[in-house]
């Protein structure tokens, strides 16, 4: 049963979208009722005033395709600096119309390949995307949607290709900062700092995707343990008391990460003025535990459940996320499992490794190790990875993988996880006071060599 905080979720995230009601012979909404379900923008960030001044144009020329295409292009960009996953739905319908006015407008299929990709559509976005190109070869935008497919599904290689051509076609923030992700997830972390650093300097129309690259670059740097590297590129963006949601989380991992729980709080905090957040709730749920107060914690992680419910009623798609929240916290297994499932064939290393965790804590340690394998492939330098392939070794008895793995956790963050580290550092104790005894005991040592 869906608890009332969760009900109330559910009708904040569609009560916007439920406004489109007047519909034209062919039931879809007229261009008047899109323009009245888009919600009025009360601030003044730069992609509150594009939305506004798109709708303006819209409403003045709605005949016109690009203004419908700019349209959808500034409620995809609020979407970015928001998080709030119902600018997809708005979005969709301004691309849509200019579809029907122009059903070959390569920015608008663009559009509608962003969206569906943005809902983990991947077959559909892919298809739009090379509508796109059938109209527009040298689209550079669309060679990034499908590289971001491809990414999403683990098929790095032809990710890399695709990011490669949209480099060529338009080397700027957007082509660079794709490719400098990509290169941290297969391994290539210096590489991937260059490159993102590149695209840093390279700069955007808008700030919030300026703010993208810095959280993304400060995250690599905190896998790494290097805070101070990781401060210096977020400065920039909380000078200007940047809100994006991005740069919140970055700052208030770092936080975490340097013991300054005060601190993380308040970017956990900042984070959900615009409405729940799944990682802001997970983070002070998690700060009050590890201070003791587990009814404090238990009350943030029982919203984290809400809004996972409010999630499935309105069709965004957190699944690995929710299983990997589950299974850090030993709540509710079987849907984990359920959930994580839903990609057990995955070749994407993050959702690979969230599911080996998630059969790990199902008591399934041959599967967790077979898709540990599939996680640990890539060398992507993500400490969890280490962690949870220390934490499968150990449960499968190989006491050097486990013991390796763990480790390297540990000496490149000893805070990776204000929750996990913890755990790590236990269970590298248990396998040394193990090893230690055994040492002591030889006959002990003679029936394990002759197993």
């Amino acid at each position: 049963m869906i608890c009332a905080f969760a009900v109330a979720l559910i009708m904040k995230q569609t009560a916007t979208v439920d406004r489109i009601s007047t519909s034209n012979a062919s039931n879809e909404p007229t261009p008047d009722a899109i323009l009245a379900a888009i919600p009025p923008q009360t601030g003044k960030s730069a992609s509150e005033l594009a939305v506004t001044e798109a709708v303006m144009k819209a409403r003045k020329s709605p005949s016109n395709v690009q203004t419908w295409v700019s349209l959808g292009d500034a409620l995809a960009q609020r979407l970015r600096d928001s998080a709030d996953q119902t600018y997809y739905h708005f979005a969709e319908k301004a691309y849509g119309e200019a579809l029907r006015l122009k059903p070959t407008s390569a920015d608008a299929l663009n559009g509608m390949a962003w969206v569906t990709g943005g809902r983990h559509q991947f077959d559909a976005s892919v298809a739009w995307a090379n509508k796109a190109i059938a109209v527009a070869p040298d689209s550079a935008d669309s060679y990034g949607i499908l590289g971001d497919a491809a990414l999403e599904l683990g098929d790095y290689d032809v990710a890399f290709n695709h990011y490669q051509k949209m480099m060529d076609l338009r080397p700027d923030m957007s082509s660079w900062s794709r490719g400098g992700y990509l290169l941290w997830l297969t391994g290539d972390k210096a590489k991937a700092v260059e490159l993102m650093e590149q695209a840093i300097r390279a700069g955007a129309p808008f700030a919030e995707n300026n703010a993208w690259c810095r959280a993304k670059l400060a995250t690599i740097h905190l896998h790494g343990a290097d805070f101070s590297a990781a401060a210096q590129v977020l400065e920039p963006s909380l000078r200007v008391q940047s809100r994006n949601p991005h740069v919140l989380l970055a700052a208030a991992k770092l936080a975490a990460a340097s013991g300054d729980f005060e601190v993380a709080e308040q970017y956990y905090q900042m984070l959900m003025e615009k409405g729940p957040n799944h990682d802001a709730l997970v983070g002070l749920g998690d700060l009050r535990a590890i201070k003791g107060d587990q009814a404090a914690a238990e009350s943030y992680y029982i919203k984290v459940e809400a809004l996972h419910a409010a999630h499935l009623a309105s069709g965004v798609h957190d699944h690995m996320q929710m299983a990997k929240f589950l299974a850090d916290h030993d709540r509710n297994l079987v849907q984990a499992l359920r959930l994580a499932e839903q990609h057990k064939l995955t070749r994407n290393v993050i959702e690979a490794d969230v599911l080996a965790w998630v059969y790990l804590k199902n008591g399934d340690k041959a599967r967790a190790v077979e898709a540990i394998k599939r996680a640990l492939s890539r060398n992507t330098p993500d400490l969890e990875i280490n962690y949870h392939a220390g934490m499968i070794a150990a449960a499968a008895g190989d006491v050097e993988s486990a013991t390796r793995h763990l480790q390297l956790a540990i000496a490149l963050n000893p805070q990776f996880s204000l929750l996990q580290a913890p755990l790590a550092r236990a269970m590298l104790e248990k396998i040394s006071a193990r090893e230690t005894a055994s040492a002591g005991n030889p006959e002990d040592g003679a029936v394990k060599a002759s197993r």
